[in-house]
């Protein structure tokens, strides 16, 4: 079902606000007043939409999640095409590298905790279970791994202002996630833990 075009831009002009206002105060010191105004609707408007700043970012983290969920969901991408998944997720990352970087200023754990986090082992999970070859406190302890170290990176890139090439921190990650250490060094450079 398709939001009607009036609530997206009413949506979208208390988010520009908020983020306008982030610029010069902290969270706690935005009334809503003072953000209606910035938005240029009223209170009562306001209250149509939100509870609250914190529903803002809430909706802003969940739309977030959608698109990261639509991509793990899409058919012709199995969560084994780790390339493929990796470059629609840099994908989305850098579509909303704005907005992402000024949530994370409120939410630093936004990526390497949470719903995106959750979501993203789940799918991992399920998928390496389907696979039959892992039991299943195996696959959660890998899908762990896998999306903890893949969501940091992308934190890390985010909160240090995007600094370095994304499609190298793409292709790194997609590596590793798929082939591990083994990916960079060679067999007879690695040993393995013998337990």
């Amino acid at each position: 079902m398709k939001t009607d075009l009036r609530i997206q831009k009413t949506r979208a002009a208390v988010q520009n606000a908020l983020f306008d206002l982030l610029g010069e105060k902290e969270l706690s010191k935005i009334s809503i007043s003072e953000l209606c105004r910035r938005a240029q609707i009223n209170r009562k408007t306001f209250y149509r939409h939100y509870r609250s700043t914190a529903d803002i970012i809430e909706e802003l983290e969940n739309s977030l999640l959608g698109e990261l969920s639509a991509i793990l969901r899409i058919g012709n991408n199995s969560i084994f095409d780790v390339g493929a998944v990796f470059h629609d997720i840099s994908a989305a990352i850098e579509k909303n590298r704005e907005l992402l970087i000024k949530v994370m200023r409120l939410n630093p754990e936004l990526l390497i905790g949470g719903k995106i986090k959750a979501m993203m082992c789940r799918a991992t999970s399920l998928s390496l279970k389907s696979a039959g070859t892992i039991s299943d406190a195996a696959a959660d302890v890998a899908a762990e791994f896998a999306v903890s170290g893949v969501l940091a990176i992308y934190s890390a890139w985010l909160n240090g202002g995007c600094k370095g090439d994304l499609t190298m921190l793409t292709e790194v990650s997609a590596k590793m996630a798929a082939h591990g250490l083994t990916a960079f060094v060679s067999d007879d450079k690695l040993t393995e833990m013998r337990f």
